[in-house]
């Protein structure tokens, strides 16, 4: 055998920014609208991520439901009008405001009803982040992000709010279950703006409206409105978001679980038991009440 017999071809290297992926359209009865993606359209780049609705609401569409082992996020855009409101059963009654955050951190069991105030028109992101194994089984909590709280970063053609994570110098919300960067950014006709990505972690990249570019090192990709992609684990990296017109792009960033799950709706555990647990549980009240 000779040394050429023993050499072994290199794996490809995988591309860090995943294909454009459009949300699929979704919509109930005539007071919801949305485009709705999945974990599943991304590889397990999404982790932890698990679903993003982009949606309009304009009056009542869920009744009161459970989620567990996931934190329920309504990112709610400056754009809407009204309120939209927010009862858990953590006790909470929030009406949440144009730019307001609210992250339910369901864990081992917490419902949740969300409508609409008369006359409001709701346009947000409904996000669900999965929980690893070992904070599925924890007590709910909450954490409300007002948009007054809201710090922004404005430079060459961009605004961004940093609603949660950091961004250069700038720091938004904490205290969620594990670490998550939100930001929620403008960028105008020639517009660039620059987002570092740690190592290890995961991003996903939304076009909420109008049409940018993202670049990562020699890779860049098209991102028409309604359009995502994601951004796999890696060694630090910049992201490089410009456009040719008035865009809107929501950036998510994390640190991937890697974990198996069992997902039932919006019930997300690591068996089949623990599902059945957490629906037990509320059949018997013991995830507390709504309030009056």
């Amino acid at each position: 055998m000779t040394a050429l017999d023993t050499i072994q071809e290199a794996e490809p290297v995988r591309p860090r920014l995943g294909e454009t992926t459009y949300g699929k359209p979704h919509r109930i009865g005539s007071n919801f609208t949305a485009r709705h993606f999945s974990e599943s359209d991304f590889g397990g780049r999404m982790d932890p991520l698990l679903m993003v609705d982009h949606f309009v609401m304009t009056g009542p569409t869920f009744d009161p439901h459970l989620h567990a082992g996931i934190s329920a996020v309504t990112a709610v855009f400056e754009d809407s009008t009204g309120d939209f409101l927010n009862r858990d059963t953590l006790g909470r009654n929030v009406a949440l405001k144009p730019g307001d955050l609210y992250w339910l951190a369901a864990a081992s069991g917490a419902a949740h009803e969300e409508r609409p105030a008369e006359g409001a028109r709701v346009h947000a992101l409904q996000i669900f982040v999965n929980l690893p194994a070992r904070l599925k089984a924890g007590p709910a909590r909450a954490l409300h992000v007002r948009a007054a709280d809201v710090p922004r970063l404005e430079g060459r053609g961009h605004r961004v709010r940093v609603v949660l994570g950091r961004s250069g110098d700038v720091s938004g919300a904490g205290g969620t279950p594990e670490e998550m960067t939100l930001l929620d950014g403008f960028l105008e006709p020639g517009g660039a703006f620059a987002q570092a990505l740690p190592e290890g972690r995961h991003a996903w990249i939304y076009a909420v409206s109008g049409r940018l570019s993202v670049r990562c090192g020699e890779e860049e990709r098209l991102l028409p409105e309604g359009g995502a992609l994601a951004v796999g684990a890696g060694s630090d990296a910049e992201l490089i978001l410009e456009a040719a017109e008035l865009s809107h792009f929501v950036l998510l960033a994390g640190r991937p679980i890697r974990e198996p799950f069992v997902k039932r709706g919006p019930l997300v555990m690591s068996t089949v038991a623990d599902v059945e647990r957490a629906l037990a549980g509320y059949a018997r009240g013991e995830f507390g009440f709504f309030p009056a």
